[in-house]
């Protein structure tokens, strides 16, 4: 900073000086020669211009530029936060995609070809007329040796009921997942509510009559008729009754290879249905196929007549056409058009997921009840009664029950030996049925997993439809070959497979006779199912969007993920143009709010908004963008107005601070020659307005507050943005009510933080949640705190895991809980539901009411919208950046005042937890269940970390339990005493001490953990709790390897726990009274510190607690200031002292408004000795050129004779503040002029200052105290603190008490923990000679009662959110993968990139000339 502030002096100093260019030769001489020349200013040295000293003046201004030059390319600019993720990430993503649909495309392949086999190893096991397939001799059992030639095996009638179960498990685990799911959403489904305020407007007006009576209309048309709900349940019965048939009749008399080519032939229906709807879209290209291939697929019926006939089967070869013809009937919804308006519009209607729900859970039992009845009257078995399959269910699972007999071809009489194993415990698993069961179900859901993300991850072509439509057939076929091939030549080829149990296969394996129908039907599958090929769904689309049916067939797993495939052509799927009337085009509105940020923050929002402008531009040059949307910024600056001696109005220097980045920044960014704009600034009913518009087409909208005018603090800055956009814009554009309710819907409002750093793709990422679910109200991604030092990594790991664990488990259980605001998007009509807008804009009435509405606004925004029903998400995949605090006093403040309004707002959602269950479907009971289990940590957490540090330090140290209480209740007692007698800033101080003396303890305190795991055994309580807490953060790290670097941290986090969860507890719940803001403080007005001060003199102490602080301070206030303090804290002194020094300049340089009164900020115009760079442009009066030289004469006259390169210097150093007030007059004038809001231009639309002036008055007055108010509210808040701290002391102190005395009493009141017994002896019976038993005795742990409950509950917690944190992680793959382009440049990107390089180039060009010519 002083090597910046030297050159720009520098810089202004050699601008002053090439003007008088007598001057500058004289300085130069007086640098850079040790020739004596005449002292500056002087007549001689004015005239004096001989050849000689105007070369040596040429030659050094030229090397001096050089030099200024240099340094001017050296600063370059660093790249922000965001800029260095997105770098990184970049080709990271690329990678993972690869590497995505590798997996994918291998998983999916091999689980399609894994079901198919098992099914029809199954399906094998029933044939009536199979001949006996070869046995391994090897596994004959030794009773029956003697036969020792080839011998054929056929398996019972009893062990093919369990195959037929088997055929109905995988049948029926995709059919009750249905069933259930459907029960779940009818169970959970909240009860909507009519807008009965919209309804009764509308019913005022007949266009608003008629409008209603076509909503209702259309409200009829879209709810499912009786009809409807016939239509469906035949075809999804008609589907699970040619299922059946086919695989109970027709596929056990065909041998494996031939029963998987003919499920290759289930197009029927489909097939018919895609023909109408070409020729209805008149598809003349596509559509003689589709006809060629529905034809070709008839060749099913002419195949089993030959088939039958070969096999002796005539009585079951209508099994095959008919089972295949039902079947397909059960796949339509993705081939029907517009052609077919009912079907169409049926189709339309099972889009609607709670629809589809309460067709589920009719239709679903109807088809279990059909293949149930097939599957036990089908005749297929030799059963005295169909009832044997239940008798015989368990008998035939746990045992192998098969026939052997001689191979001898030609003996009239053949001995048949009847074997039976039985199978005991894990052998039932391993080598039964139950394990082809399970691999069946569970290869068959693992391909429709893995096929949904292919789906929903954009990559349907390599990864879905390549796998399903070309190679899934053959290659189950090829597999089956060589099996078959192997098996026939060496019957014991296959040890893992059962010796009686194997495909049926052909006689002639690889004998092509009938197959190549095979081939004509697999081809005709192809070209019916071709829009597979064709995605048209968006990123993260929902299930009902991509299939038809909710789930899939569990027998038929690749035919019907093809064919349940929609078609995608119902819906409107262009991406939105960039007409500003068309429907569902995005809107975005950045909302970013302002108050002391440094010009170093203001820089880091600036990046991210003209990489915005930027990104808007590209898209807006890239028609049909899939994630284009419209984008604006609005700035909402508080406390942005001071007030000048004379009564003038003008900004303030945060506000000139922000105007000079965005001019200094926009030149920097755009270059001098695209950084052309002029500032508009415009008086308002609430202060005044500033607009930008920047060179890519948006805007930068700066709305300055008045806090005389108008409510101050963020929460009123958020109810203004909201009630100007949502109310005003939306009702001034003449739109109709239709396309009002498209603009609620689409669009939104980004909260941001006047620090936050973003990329664009942050944004697009956190839209594709919006544009996913409507029902989501708002949505936040992963925030990273950027800054320096141990607290900067001690938040840096606490957000990992908040985010990681916390904020996932919410996002999988129900809805995240908040969504912060320094990054969060809102749906326009959420903001604007019954209950939320309107109660958010209420005045705080209660005390606890200032805590949870003010001090976490954007936490007690998403519970207004979790009340009405609007969800609230979570996005991994979009990160943004912002500053923490960096000093432990800011972080302690900040935690201060969102520790108690988190409580309160949780507290709230519990206590009116039916409200909330009925209201918002997607939170539960169990996930109240799990807020109330947090919340029960946190109020007891400090009490738990208290008895942690005793039994820590107990095994650390050697020292009694006793012993160890009484340090730690010395520790956290004295704190708790000095919260309730010191200041806030000593209370800090404290803490700060405490923090580093626990975290040196905490050392010994690992140490201690880890003998008490060596000591008591991995699998104590104490061992699993450390395990599967430090195991998370590990696995969580690794899951999420571009977050890796915040495990390094993770030392300070643990160092600090008992800082952080017990002694900043304490401090939240003491200091609950202070509602100030904690951070960003400002200098307070002169009538707020005499307010401050009456408070404090006229403050009576309330309560225990007001009692012990009035009795305690006088004694303890002094030593406890010492101690913390040293000599006392000097800085207000220091301060006063600089703002006299600082007035008293202004004074000295004749600076108008040196005595203004300034409204919460600082002074109007800064030192000319700041660091800051952004104010050097509104420098004073200019001094008389005159006085300059009189100056410079006089400077040092003890050496004016020698003007050698120390009187230059010295020269500078005393001259270079004046010569910098020097700019120009007129422009110093023009600036002062320019901050007077009187002078600013009127806004020309009338409506809007009407809208302004009407919000003010109803819900943005400036709010007004008097004595009697402000005294009620300090008085209640005391009141408060005393209740909340006395309760919190009180409830804790009965915590430690209970658990103490439980484990002081382990022995006679403790129970024994099952895990880890030590073997302590060894023992043998000796009473009885013959025996040979061994006695072992085993001691286990005891633990008190509480004690186990709770690490149990940690234990169960931790697991919890590590399996839901685990599948976000895969949504969040899928949502990487789907958001990653792989494509390379095209021509036109190239000739893009090419063109922004010449502009690039150009730029810096013109920037050296502009130079030059300065």
């Amino acid at each position: 900073h002083a090597l910046a502030n030297y050159i720009q002096k520098l810089n202004i100093f050699k601008i002053y000086l090439v003007q008088k260019n007598s001057v500058w030769n004289a300085f130069v001489m007086g640098i850079h020669s040790n020739e004596k020349v005449p002292p500056l200013g002087s007549t001689e040295a004015l005239h004096e211009d001989g050849p000689a000293n105007a070369e040596k003046a040429r030659i050094w201004k030229t090397d001096l530029e050089r030099h200024f030059e240099e340094v001017r390319i050296v600063e370059t600019e660093n790249l922000s936060e965001s800029e260095l993720h997105n770098s990184s990430t970049e080709t990271s993503y690329k990678i993972v995609k690869l590497v995505t649909m590798v997996v994918v495309f291998l998983v999916l392949l091999s689980a399609t070809v894994v079901s198919k086999g098992a099914t029809f190893l199954m399906v094998s096991q029933l044939s009536k007329t199979r001949s006996p397939m070869p046995y391994c001799t090897s596994s004959i059992p030794y009773a029956y040796a003697n036969l020792t030639g080839p011998v054929d095996a056929r398996n019972s009638e009893q062990e093919k009921v369990a195959w037929l179960w088997g055929l109905f498990f995988s049948f029926l685990a995709p059919e009750l997942l249905i069933l259930l799911q459907s029960l779940w959403n009818v169970l959970t489904r909240a009860k909507k509510k009519k807008e009965s305020e919209g309804d009764n407007k509308k019913k005022k007006e007949s266009e608003g009559d008629k409008k209603t009576g076509n909503a209702e209309e259309i409200k009829e048309e879209n709810n499912l008729l009786r009809v409807d709900f016939f239509f469906i349940s035949l075809s999804e019965v008609a589907h699970a009754a040619g299922t059946a048939i086919l695989f109970f009749i027709a596929f056990p008399e065909m041998d494996s290879i031939s029963g998987i080519m003919a499920t290759t032939a289930l197009c029927w229906f489909p097939g018919c249905l895609l023909i109408l709807k070409q020729i209805k879209a008149k598809n003349w290209k596509r559509a003689p196929l589709t006809v060629i291939s529905t034809l070709l697929l008839l060749t099913t019926i002419a195949w089993p007549l030959v088939w039958g006939h070969a096999n002796k089967a005539d009585n079951k070869i209508w099994a095959l056409p008919v089972g295949l013809f039902l079947t397909s009937l059960g796949w339509w919804e993705g081939f029907v058009g517009e052609g077919t308006d009912y079907l169409f519009q049926l189709k339309m209607k099972l889009m609607d997921h709670e629809k589809n729900s309460d067709i589920n859970l009719g239709v679903a039992p109807l088809k279990i009840c059909v293949f149930l009845v097939i599957f036990m009257f089908g005749g297929y078995l030799h059963l005295n009664s169909p009832y044997e399959l239940f008798t015989l269910f368990l008998d035939s699972f746990s045992t192998l029950d098969y026939f052997v007999s001689p191979a001898l071809p030609g003996t009239s009489e053949t001995p048949i030996y009847h074997i039976t194993t039985f199978l005991e415990n894990g052998e039932i698993l391993w080598k039964g049925p139950t394990m082809v069961i399970i691999v069946q179900i569970v290869s068959t859901w693992v391909a429709y997993i893995f096929g949904k993300f292919a789906c929903k991850g954009k990559i349907q072509k390599l990864c879905y439809a390549l796998p399903l439509s070309v190679l899934a057939t053959p290659v189950s076929v090829l597999s089956l070959l060589l099996l078959c091939h192997n098996r026939k030549s060496d019957a014991c080829f296959y040890t893992s497979f059962p010796p009686h149990v194997f495909f049926l296969c052909p006689e002639e394996v690889w004998k092509f006779d009938w197959k190549w129908l095979g081939i004509i039907w697999i081809v005709s599958q192809i070209l019916i199912t071709l829009h597979i090929w064709f995605p048209k769904n968006k990123k993260l689309e929902k299930t009902d969007h991509i299939f038809g049916a909710d789930l899939y067939s569990g027998l038929l797993i690749d035919q019907s993920l093809m064919l349940n495939r929609r078609s995608d052509e119902e819906k409107n799927t262009k991406m939105e143009s960039q007409e500003e009337d068309k429907p569902g085009k995005i809107r975005i509105k950045g909302c970013a709010t302002l108050w002391h940020e440094t010009s170093e923050e203001m820089t880091v929002m600036l990046q991210s908004t003209f990489r915005m402008d930027d990104w808007t531009k590209k898209m807006k040059e890239t028609p049909g963008h899939r994630d284009y949307f419209d984008w604006e910024l609005h700035v909402f600056f508080d406390d942005a107005m001071a007030t000048k001696s004379n009564g003038k109005v003008i900004v303030n220097d945060f506000v000139e601070t922000l105007r000079k980045t965005i001019e200094d920044y926009g030149e920097k960014y755009y270059g001098p020659t695209k950084w052309s704009v002029d500032l508009e600034k415009f008086k308002t009913p609430y202060g005044g307005r500033m607009v930008w518009q920047l060179p890519g087409g948006t805007s930068i909208n700066v709305h300055l507050k008045n806090k005389k005018k108008i409510r101050h603090k963020k929460r009123w800055s958020q109810i203004m943005y909201i009630y100007y956009f949502l109310v005003y814009m939306l009702k001034n554009d003449g739109l109709t009510e239709e396309e009002i309710e498209d603009r609620k819907k689409n669009t939104f409002l980004l909260a941001l933080d006047g620090d936050v750093d973003f990329q664009p793709d942050a944004i697009t990422k956190v839209v594709d949640l919006m544009k996913v679910n409507p029902k989501v109200g708002a949505a936040c991604g992963r925030i990273h705190p950027t800054g320096t030092g141990p607290m900067q990594w001690y938040q840096k790991f606490e957000y990992a895991i908040g985010h990681w664990l916390q904020k996932a488990t919410e996002h999988m259980l129900g809805c995240v809980l908040c969504s912060p605001g320094c990054f969060s998007l809102f749906r326009a009509e959420a903001l604007m539901s019954h209950n939320v807008m309107h109660t958010y804009t209420t005045m705080a009435s209660e005390p606890k009411h200032l805590v949870q509405y003010d001090q976490g606004e954007d936490r007690w925004l998403c519970t207004l919208m979790l009340k009405q029903g609007w969800r609230v998400e979570y996005c991994a995949a979009s990160d943004s950046f912002t500053q923490c605090p960096e000093g432990f006093k800011e972080f302690f403040n900040q935690r201060r005042r969102w520790m108690p309004s988190t409580m309160l707002n949780i507290v709230d959602l519990i206590s009116d937890s039916k409200t909330v269950i009925k209201n918002n479907p997607d939170i539960s009971k169990g996930y109240m269940f799990y807020q109330s289990f947090m919340m029960f940590g946190t109020v007891f957490g400090p009490g738990s970390i208290f008895l942690m540090l005793i039994g820590a330090f107990s095994t650390a140290f050697g020292i009694s339990n006793d012993t160890a209480l009484i340090i730690n209740a010395v520790l956290a007692g004295g704190f708790v005493v000095a919260c309730c007698v010191l200041k806030g800033p000593e209370q800090v101080r404290l803490a700060e001490l405490l923090t580093v003396v626990y975290a040196i303890i905490m050392i010994a305190v690992y140490i201690g953990i880890i003998l008490q795991i060596i000591q008591d055994g991995p699998e104590s309580l104490t061992a699993l709790s450390f395990f599967v807490t430090f195991g998370s953060f590990l696995f969580a790290a690794i899951i999420h390897p571009m977050e890796f670097s915040c495990l390094f941290c993770m030392p300070i986090y643990m160092a600090t726990i008992p800082s952080m969860y017990m002694l900043l507890m304490i401090y939240a719940i003491f200091n609950i009274n202070d509602v100030s803001w904690g951070t960003r403080e400002g200098p307070k007005s002169a009538e707020d510190k005499v307010k401050e001060e009456e408070e404090k003199q006229n403050r009576v102490p309330d309560g225990v607690l007001g009692f012990v602080q009035s009795q305690l301070d006088s004694t303890l206030n002094g030593l406890s200031c010492c101690m913390c303090c040293g000599n006392g804290d000097k800085s207000e002194e220091k301060m006063k002292n600089i703002e006299i020094s600082l007035n008293q300049i202004k004074i000295h340089l004749n600076i108008d408004g040196a005595e203004q009164i300034d409204e919460g900020t600082t002074e109007e115009i800064t030192n000319v000795e700041t660091d800051n760079p952004t104010n050097l442009s509104d420098m004073p009066k200019k001094i008389d050129e005159g006085t300059i030289e009189k100056s410079i004469e006089t400077d040092n006259p003890n050496d004016s004779a020698k003007p050698n390169k120390t009187s230059g210097i010295n020269f500078f150093k005393h001259g270079a503040n004046k010569l910098m007030a020097t700019k120009s007059l007129d422009m110093f004038l023009k600036t002062e002029k320019g901050k007077v809001i009187e002078n600013w231009g009127e806004i020309d639309d009338k409506k809007e200052k009407d809208f302004w002036v009407k919000l003010i008055e109803q819900y943005l007055l400036p709010e007004t105290f008097n004595d009697e108010k402000r005294k009620k509210e300090v008085q209640g808040l005391l009141e408060l603190k005393n209740s909340a701290a006395g309760g919190f002391v009180l409830i804790n102190v009965m915590w430690i008490s209970a658990f103490y005395m439980l484990q002081a009493h382990t022995n006679e009141l403790g129970i024994i923990w099952p895990l880890g017994g030590k073997l302590t002896s060894i023992s043998f019976d000796t009473n009885d000679q013959y025996s040979n038993q061994i006695i072992l005795d085993y001691v286990y742990l005891q633990v008190d009662v509480l004690g186990m409950l709770f690490a149990v509950g940690f234990i169960g917690l931790m697991l919890l959110q590590f399996i839901t944190m685990i599948i976000h992680r895969l949504l969040t793959l899928e949502h990487i993968v789907s958001s990653t382009d792989l494509r390379k440049p095209t021509d036109q990107d190239c000739k893009s990139e090419k063109k922004k390089l010449e502009n690039i180039g150009s730029n810096l060009v013109n920037r050296g000339q502009h130079t030059s010519d300065v």
